[in-house]
Order: structure tokens, then C-alpha cells, then sequence
């Protein structure tokens, strides 16, 4: 239970959305097409691109220091602006060499990513613990739905506003400078955020138990609905992940999207993802979190089988991959989220769930880079045609991760949590609930027209 009063929690959760935008901000600058551009102007391979998302998952093992570092501090507000603060100000390093128009080592490029993903996941893993403390249970679905809805809108407006920025420096001649003005900027939304936790009232830490490295590193796999929600994510992410280092490099390299359109290709996922999450989160509410993770992880496998239809011409099937990620990706992560929210209910173990969370999934998706980039270097030169489309090596990793995907369902069928309903129950009233929709919408649309009257007559 939280020591916070009422109003307290309400005022803690609009901070927690203030300062999750500026957080979004800086995760969009100093990441994602930005971070991948960065990577193929200094000149990595496919191999290197695959270590680029390899190395933040390889230091999620160091979430385990959040919980002892939690008992030492006895606070988390603390700790926490400490890590973000100093994870989130590492990439500034990469700024003044940008600016000069210097390409630095591949080997400084990398150690910065290292070391801003170690810092930043110690600080990830005791931010997961004070979130969880925070915002009471029966109020999850619809607040992070919410949370999620409006950062991902900034997310996507961000992208967009800054693809075009840097497709017009690029386009002078001016691309490193583009760099530099990203990575700078993210470091000051970055800060921003940072300054704002401490706005945001801290829960009273329970009192916790003396436990041993032992128990604190495996006590909660010993409950078994949290240990077979490991099992799934650890199976998932080594092999539903193999494509991941690869989406952004595709669509430079091959199907040759500037920035703004990968900033359209953002936007599509990010407005649908925006109305989804908000009824992901009332779904949730209602039904549970296992029946919507469950539904929606069954149809994120489709995702990266799109990509192989794909052609410069004919970008249909990425915009189709972008609508899916607003519809179902939406709600895999934030189902995913609510039901590691809704196991992870032993006080002692607070830290502990949300590290083993990160390491499994960081672990996992390691592996997956690691191997995917050999693969993908490997057949460098693999070059087929069939039925006159072009098949390259990344298509082997898109068809890979699609397949394995729905191999790894079953493992999530085991996983239970008390409460929810049904996966066919939740199905059959989300149906009736869009049939419901539709129907109310024709009407809409029919009486608008001035057809509705002589149809009933």
C-alpha cells in the first residue's frame, strides 16, 4: 500500500507524465534512426549495427545493482536522479567531435553507448520499482495507457520535426552537424527530466527483509507464474528479436527512406498507438492483463513477415507494419507491462522482479543481436529473386522473427493471473464492443448524410 494521501498520488502521477515527455524526447534524439544514422556514417557494418542493439541489452544484468543500492540508500529519489542524470549526459561527449566534423573511433562510439546504457539501466530498474509503488493497482491500465498514449505522440512529432531537420543539413552537405544537434538536445530534455523526479513524491519504502545475494538474484523465480512470464520473455527476445538491429538499416539502405519519412513511418504508429493505448488500458482494467498481452502477442508475429513485400516502389507493407505497430504492438507492450506489475507483488522482491525482468529480455535479445549479425555479415553478398523481388540478407532475419514468434505462444498460454478473464471471453466482448462501434459509427455517418430516415421508412 502507498504511504502517499490521494492527492499526493494524483499530483505524482502528473508529474511522472511531464517528466516522462521530456524523457520521450530524449530517447527519440539520442536513439533509435538517429543513433543507427550515427552508426552507418562513422561506418559500421552489419555485424557492428547488430552489436549497436547488443550492448544495451548485455548490461541489463547490472539491474541487480539498483536493489542493493536501494537497501544502502534506503530511498530511491536520490539514486535515481543520480544514474538518469549521469546516464543521460554520457552522449555529450560524442557533441564537440561532431561539431568539428570529426569521425570519431568506432571503439568510442560504442564504449559511450555502453556505458550510458549500464548507468541508465540501473537507473531504469529502480525507476520500474518507485512507478510500481506509485500509481495504485486499480488505476495501472488506464494510467500508463494514458502515459503512453501522450508520449508517444511527442515520440513520433519529435521524430518527424527532427527527421526533416536533419534530411535538409544532410542535404547541405551538414549531416554530422545534424548529429550533434540531436545528441546535444537530447541531453538537455534528457536533464530536464532528470530535475523533474524530484518533483515527484516518493512512496514509503516497506521494510524489507535482509536477503542473501542468492535469494535476491533467484528468490523470485521460485514463484512460478513470474518464473514461466521469465521463461516466455527469455525464449521471446532470443528469437522474436532477431530482426530488431535491422528495421532501421533496411530502410536506409535498401528502401531508401530519408528521415522524415521514417518520421511518417513513426507518426502512423505513434497517432494509432496513442487511441490504442487508451483502450488497451480501460481493456486491461476490465479484463485483465494476460487476456490482452496474450491476444496481441499473437498478432505481432505478422509484423516482421510484411517486411519481406517490401520494394523502394511499393512501400505498402511498411505503412501496413507501421498501422500494426499502433494497433498490436500498443498493446503487447503495455499488457506485458500491467501483468510484470501485477506478479511482481512481493514487497521484498521489489528490485529484484523488474531486474530479472531486463536481464531476461537483455539477455535474450543479446544473443539475438549477436547471432543476427553474424548471419546477416555472413551472407553480406546473399542476393535472390523471385517472382521480381529483390531478397537480400536482412529478409532472412525479417522471416526468421516472424515464424518464431507464434513458436514461442504456448509459453505465454502458461502464464496465469488471478483475476483476469478469459482469452476467448476477452475476445468475444472486444468483438462485440468494435461490432458495437462500427455500427454506431454507420449510423453517425448515414444520419449525417440525410439516409438514415428513409432508410427506417
Amino acid at each position: 500500500m502507498s504511504s502517499l494521501t490521494r492527492p499526493e498520488i494524483d499530483r505524482g502521477l502528473r508529474v511522472s507524465i511531464v517528466e516522462g515527455a521530456f524523457a520521450m524526447v530524449y530517447s527519440t534524439l539520442g536513439g533509435g534512426m538517429f543513433l543507427t544514422g550515427l552508426a552507418l556514417w562513422l561506418g559500421a557494418n552489419s555485424f557492428q549495427i547488430a552489436l549497436l542493439s547488443a550492448i544495451p541489452a548485455l548490461v541489463t544484468g547490472f539491474g541487480f545493482l539498483s536493489g542493493y543500492l536501494v537497501r544502502r540508500a534506503g530511498e530511491r529519489k536520490a539514486l535515481l536522479i543520480w544514474t538518469a542524470g549521469i546516464g543521460r549526459s554520457v552522449f555529450f561527449v560524442l557533441v564537440p567531435f561532431l561539431l568539428l566534423r570529426m569521425k570519431v573511433s568506432l571503439v568510442l562510439f560504442f564504449a559511450t553507448v555502453a556505458l550510458s546504457s549500464l548507468i541508465m539501466n540501473v537507473a531504469g530498474t529502480v525507476w520500474q520499482s518507485w512507478i510500481s509503488d506509485l500509481v495504485p493497482e486499480e488505476r495501472r491500465g488506464r494510467f500508463f495507457g494514458l502515459r503512453n498514449a501522450i508520449h508517444g505522440v511527442l515520440g513520433v512529432a519529435t521524430a518527424y520535426a527532427a527527421g526533416l531537420g536533419m534530411d535538409w543539413l544532410k542535404a547541405k552537405g551538414h549531416e554530422p552537424t545534424g548529429y550533434a544537434l540531436a545528441f546535444g538536445l537530447a541531453v538537455i530534455f534528457g536533464l530536464v527530466s532528470t530535475l523533474l523526479l524530484n518533483r515527484q513524491p516518493e512512496p514509503e519504502l516497506a521494510p524489507r527483509p535482509r536477503l542473501s545475494l542468492r535469494d535476491t538474484f533467484i528468490g523470485p523465480l521460485k514463484e512460478t507464474q513470474f518464473s514461466r512470464l521469465a521463461l516466455f520473455l527469455a525464449v521471446w527476445f532470443l528469437t522474436g528479436t532477431l530482426a530488431s538491429p535491422f528495421y532501421l538499416v533496411h530502410l536506409m539502405k535498401n528502401l531508401h527512406f530519408s528521415f522524415a519519412a521514417i518520421g511518417v513511418y513513426s507518426i502512423i504508429g505513434g497517432v494509432t498507438g496513442m487511441v490504442m493505448q487508451l483502450l488497451w488500458g480501460r481493456a486491461i482494467d476490465r479484463f485483465g492483463a494476460r487476456p490482452v498481452t496474450v491476444l496481441n502477442f499473437a498478432l505481432v508475429g505478422v509484423m516482421p513477415l510484411l517486411w519481406l513485400f517490401a520494394t523502394p516502389s511499393f512501400r505498402l507493407p511498411i505503412w501496413g507494419d507501421a498501422l500494426m505497430n499502433g494497433l498490436v504492438w500498443s498493446g503487447a507492450s503495455l499488457g506485458l507491462w500491467n501483468l510484470l506489475l501485477e506478479l511482481a507483488d512481493n514487497p521484498a522482491h521489489r528490485e529484484s522482479y523488474f531486474a530479472i525482468y531486463t536481464a531476461v529480455t537483455g539477455l535474450g535479445a543479446f544473443v539475438a543481436s549477436l547471432l543476427a549479425g553474424v548471419v546477416a555479415q555472413g551472407l553480406h553478398d546473399f542476393h535472390v529473386t523471385i517472382a521480381g523481388l529483390v531478397f537480400v540478407n536482412y529478409h532472412i532475419m525479417f522471416l526468421a522473427a516472424g515464424v518464431l514468434r507464434f513458436v514461442t505462444l504456448p509459453l505465454l498460454l502458461r502464464v496465469h493471473e488471478r483475476d483476469a478473464k478469459s482469452v476467448p471471453h476477452t475476445m468475444r466482448a472486444l468483438g462485440t464492443l468494435a461490432l458495437w462501434q462500427l455500427n454506431a459509427g454507420k449510423d453517425t455517418v448515414l444520419a449525417a448524410l440525410g439516409l438514415r430516415s428513409r432508410e427506417e421508412s
